[in-house]
């Protein structure tokens, strides 16, 4: 294994999908290559410039994590890399592992229910059914 492609946003199983990354990337040498993807909603604000701040608002968010999750890796000797992307956060994730250097993508899973997941969708569902290179989903 080469390059291991993980999706991370701010929850919970996002850090816990990147550091299971981690380990696997420690124990076969692998690089890490850490995507944020910030997936914005098609709709008008209540202000003028509404979702320019949302999406600023968003993207700093983004960098910090980027920032924190790339020390922890380098910190343990894993080569790592960071982008940040816009769009539909599977079919991003999808797009980026289609290159030939991505071995693997890791994404975490918040575990929402049926109904919630019919309505807001669920980007591990969705990459796993797109990917074109195995996934991880970890919970």
């Amino acid at each position: 294994m080469k390059k291991i492609l993980v999706g991370v946003d701010r929850s919970p199983e996002s850090r816990k999908a990147a550091e299971q990354a981690s380990d696997l990337a420690a124990s076969t040498r692998a690089e890490i290559l850490l995507a944020s993807v910030v997936a914005l909603p098609v709709a008008v604000g209540p202000e003028p410039g509404y979702l320019e701040s949302l999406e600023f608002v968003e993207r700093e968010h983004a960098r910090a994590l980027l920032r924190e999750l790339s020390l922890a890796c380098r910190a343990r000797g894993i080569p790592v890399d960071t982008v940040m992307a816009s769009g539909s956060p599977a079919e991003v994730l999808a797009n980026m592992a289609s290159t030939p250097d991505i071995d693997l993508v890791v994404v975490g899973h918040r575990g929402r229910g049926a109904i919630a997941r019919v309505l807001l969708g669920s980007v591990a569902d969705r990459l796993v059914q797109i990917s074109p290179k195995p996934a991880l989903v970890s919970r």
